[in-house]
């Protein structure tokens, strides 16, 4: 490969994230106001001043309680009764604007909250677990995993974020999680069905 051609490359590539297109805007504000009226549009209106523009030079734990705190305010609800199907994934904008929506969807919000908030993607693992509920029933779960280390060892270097307790935990201190099933990479990885879904969702910005 030629330098100018590598130059070339560098340009497109650096243009491009420059001039991505940020994960609240005016536009979008607007649609959420025609479409879900004027409480939706207000709960944009703070992901983008009272989260993302208040949050950008703190902590990367202060940011992780925060979201957690923030987005777990949302309703839970299950797909069948938003959606009508048994399971879907909505993007942050359709979970935010109705208000409502089971486990995947709080975990989605979340990583893409933090996401543009500088989080490395890296870090952020879609967790499906089996959670114990007080009554002793066992739940197929989701939780998004923020891991410490990049190799974590032990639960102690894993943090949990779950819309059941506002709290982000160690993996060793949520003895409600009872096994964990799998681990999957979100868009740093391979990219399932769903996941292909859901990013294409998200970058039209679905409501």
């Amino acid at each position: 490969m030629t330098f100018l051609r590598l130059a070339l490359l560098l340009v497109l590539f650096f243009g491009s994230s420059l001039n991505a297109e940020p994960l609240i805007t005016k536009k979008l504000e607007e649609r959420a106001l025609k479409k879900y009226g004027p409480f939706a549009k207000n709960r944009f209106v703070a992901i983008d001043k009272k989260l993302l523009k208040k949050l950008q030079n703190v902590s990367e734990i202060k940011k992780l309680n925060t979201i957690n705190t923030w987005v777990n305010y949302i309703h839970y609800a299950s797909d069948r009764s938003v959606y009508g199907v048994s399971d879907y994934w909505a993007t942050l904008y359709e979970f935010v604007g109705k208000n409502k929506g089971d486990c995947e969807d709080y975990t989605i919000a979340k990583y893409y909250i933090l996401k543009e908030l500088g989080i490395d993607p890296h870090k952020m693992k879609f967790a499906y677990v089996i959670y114990k509920s007080r009554r002793g029933k066992k739940i197929s779960h989701m939780v998004l995993a923020y891991f410490k280390v990049p190799r974590p060892k032990t639960k102690d270097d894993i943090l949990i974020l779950g819309n059941n307790n506002r709290l982000v935990l160690p993996a060793s201190k949520r003895p409600d999680l009872v096994k964990l099933v799998k681990m999957i990479n979100g868009d740093t990885g391979p990219k399932s069905k769903k996941w292909k879904k859901l990013e294409t969702n998200m970058k039209r910005k679905k409501l």
